[in-house]
């Protein structure tokens, strides 16, 4: 972001120039894929992989160093010389420990934590050093995210929750995922690469509230579901006067206010289908969202309940893991929207 003490007409040149950032730093990634491929979950990170250059501040003391070196030699100063060379060096060990810093790091990817569509899905990084070195000043960070600091002490493990921006629901590859550093003394900056082949599960954001017309429907002895004179139509604000019965206690704790299940009939079903077609006709979008709130509710509710939608069926069950199977499948279900 432009810094607020640029001035208006600073700022449209920043543009250009962020966009031709942006688009380098992604031949650069796409270079680095080619040449290195695809990693399994855990990757050791050899010398081979690791990449240096010069920050801002390493070029300006390179070019303070080989201004003080022509200077002395110049007036042909002995300690001229000796502090230029002494400075170079310094820089040459400041370059060495970056490389070391990430040479033999073990990294384990552990998983990401499902979300729903536009919520920050949440992968697990384990950065282990068998060193009797400390690793301080590392970062991690997915191709254009923000830092997290993941450095660890010697012959020790740190895991790192890297956030992970998400827009629609369905399986999200991971990008490229890159460890850095700028240590000791900020003069060079090394990274490298970890492309891993995995996948993030993003559930479909439910919609606000069930469709009315879209209750679920009972499964009767010979298999086929049929509407029952009583089906759960999903959850609703307490009213004066509901029974205490039905009162969605677990779906009350969550939302701090009293919610009840909302039913069509006289004899509450033991088994529940949520139907794709079912819904009334609407865009392949606002229907998995519906679907996903009717899946919610009932699970709130503590019914047992089935899925049915285009090429999968889930029989009726209940519980967290019925739970979180039906939104994967929502996940996937239909085409996603571009």
């Amino acid at each position: 972001m432009p810094k607020p003490w640029l001035k208006p007409w600073l700022k449209p040149w920043l543009k250009p120039w962020r966009r031709l950032r942006d688009r380098s730093q992604a031949r650069v990634r796409g270079w680095a894929l080619r040449r290195q491929g695809h990693d399994p979950a855990r990757v050791t990170l050899a010398s081979r992989r690791i990449y240096i250059l010069p920050t801002a501040a390493g070029l300006v003391f390179a070019a303070m160093v080989a201004t003080m070196l022509a200077g002395a030699m110049n007036y042909n100063n002995n300690l001229g010389f000796a502090l230029a060379f002494l400075l170079a060096g310094v820089g040459i060990v400041a370059i060495y420990h970056s490389h070391r810093a990430l040479t033999g790091l073990h990294v384990h990817y552990l998983g990401t934590d499902p979300v729903y569509a536009g919520d920050a899905a949440q992968s697990r990084i384990a950065l282990v050093n068998d060193t009797d070195a400390p690793r301080d000043e590392v970062f991690l960070d997915w191709a254009g995210g923000v830092p997290v600091a993941g450095g660890t002490g010697a012959l020790d493990a740190r895991t790192v929750r890297l956030p992970l921006p998400t827009a629609r629901r369905g399986l999200l590859p991971l990008p490229g995922l890159r460890i850095s550093t700028r240590g000791p003394l900020g003069l060079t900056r090394a990274w490298a690469w970890v492309h891993l082949d995995e996948q993030a599960v993003v559930y479909p954001r439910p919609a606000d509230s069930s469709p009315p017309a879209a209750a679920p429907s009972r499964t009767s002895a010979d298999g086929f579901a049929h509407p029952g004179e009583e089906e759960f139509a999903g959850l609703r604000p307490w009213r004066a006067g509901d029974p205490p019965r039905r009162i969605a206690w677990r779906a009350s704790a969550r939302t701090g206010a009293l919610v009840v299940r909302d039913y069509r009939g006289g004899a509450v079903p033991d088994e529940q289908w949520i139907d794709w077609d079912a819904l009334p006709a609407s865009d392949v979008e606002t229907r998995v969202a519906r679907l996903a709130r009717l899946v919610l509710d009932a699970a709130a509710a503590g019914l047992a309940w089935g899925l049915r939608v285009p090429g999968a069926t889930i029989p009726p069950g209940r519980g967290p893991e019925h739970l979180h199977r039906c939104l994967r499948v929502l996940a996937t279900a239909g085409a996603v929207a571009p």
